[in-house]
């Protein structure tokens, strides 16, 4: 079917309209007319992707991995787009998103505020990632394609580091792993890349330990960090200093302050916290995990002001805050709005770390609905040649 983009919505959809039904088409750029072919009928809308460019947008150009372009992979669903019109269109989704979800006055608050995408170095994006996830096929490795349980063999991962590249596309895998596995690869800040499958692997068929060590700076100081091979860490060369800046700003925690953290993870922001606020201060830090809560133990040694426990995270969680400071990064879902709400209750300055547009409109709708002022929010493309967008806002 022949279509006109009007629009880009979550998800990095292009939006148009076909007989009177609203329709997302994966592949798409706002202003250009395609081809699309359909791939799902719902009730209020239909899903498509683009199999032809009719008029091309000023932005789109050559996709470089293919394998990893919408409606493949999508692992690199906005390969298509020069990295000016990537970080245009996640700027627009944002601000569509607080203006939908949130109300035309926090619209209005972000555009006070200048809110823009920012990049987090001068590169073109590619290379970038010291993470990606695969699925051992009999002969290499394969990603789903969108939307299905069918796997394609990909033969080249352009989004990561070129040293993960050569690990994860030795033929000698074939000899180790047995298909099916998924293979979580991972360049560290320091150390053996490894490739965590049965086993933490530094090469096909030599095992290595079950940790690595990160690193992560402010202007001032340096952190180094002690992370299961298997767990979270940011996967972008640049993000976990990108955000740990951009939080430390925004918290703003004095010496003998008390702070809580919320999905703290391993300690990204956690141990850089306890130092600020001293041994005067508290650091109480709540994550779901338990490995993630080993890794934080180990990484706040020497700081007994500071503490990581293993607990579920909700608005029985947040009604209990006792804080001069709350830092939370959720996951893609975010607080949800009974934990936004009841953290809005809370009389203590609150710096929330969103990886998806619409939750993060959501939950801060819900903080400004119970009394919280936005003071900035400011976002950052660690995720180029994707649709996803890391934002941190700071509420009062």
């Amino acid at each position: 079917m022949l279509l006109e983009i009007t629009d880009i919505g979550h998800g990095g959809v292009g939006i148009a309209r076909h007989e009177g039904q609203v329709v997302f088409v994966r592949g798409a750029i706002p202003g250009e007319r395609v081809e699309a072919e359909l791939t799902a009928s719902r009730s209020r809308y239909l899903t498509a992707v683009v199999c032809e460019v009719i008029e091309a947008s000023p932005e789109r150009v050559a996709h470089p991995w293919p394998d990893g372009a919408a409606g493949v992979t999508g692992a690199a669903d906005f390969g298509h787009i020069t990295l000016e019109g990537q970080r245009a269109l996640k700027e627009r989704v944002v601000l569509g998103n607080l203006r939908r979800i949130g109300g035309q006055e926090l619209y209005e608050t972000a555009l006070g505020l200048g809110f823009s995408v920012a990049a987090v170095d001068d590169t073109d994006g590619w290379g970038s990632r010291t993470r990606f996830d695969v699925v051992k096929l009999k002969r290499g490795v394969g990603m789903y394609r969108e939307g299905t349980n069918e796997l394609a063999a990909i033969t080249s991962m352009p989004l990561a580091l070129p040293e993960l590249e050569r690990l994860i596309f030795d033929p000698a895998w074939d000899r180790v792993i047995a298909p099916g596995t998924r293979l979580h690869v991972v360049g560290p800040a320091s150390g053996e890349d490894v490739v965590v499958a049965d086993r933490v692997y530094a090469a096909p068929g030599r095992e290595a330990a079950g940790h690595i060590w990160e690193r992560a700076a402010t202007e001032a100081d340096v952190y180094d960090y002690r992370v299961s091979a298997a767990g979270f860490w940011q996967v972008h060369t640049r993000a976990p200093s990108t955000l740990l800046r951009a939080v430390m700003g925004a918290a703003a925690v004095s010496p003998g302050e008390s702070v809580l953290e919320l999905f703290s993870g391993a300690g990204l922001f956690t141990v850089p916290l306890a130092k600020a606020v001293g041994d005067a201060g508290r650091v109480r830090a709540i994550e779901g995990s338990q490995r993630a809560v080993t890794d934080a133990t180990a990484n706040l040694a020497g700081m007994p002001w500071a503490s990581a426990s293993a607990a579920r995270i909700d608005e029985r969680t947040a009604a209990k805050v006792s804080a001069d400071a709350v830092v939370a990064d959720p996951p893609r879902a975010g607080l949800g709005k009974k934990t936004a709400s009841a953290l809005a209750k809370a009389e203590a300055r609150i710096v929330l770390v969103s990886c998806d547009p619409a939750a993060m409109a959501r939950d801060v709708a819900e903080l400004v609905a119970g009394g919280k002022t936005v003071e900035s929010m400011a976002a950052f493309d660690i995720f180029p040649h994707t649709h996803h967008v890391e934002v941190v806002t700071a509420l009062r």
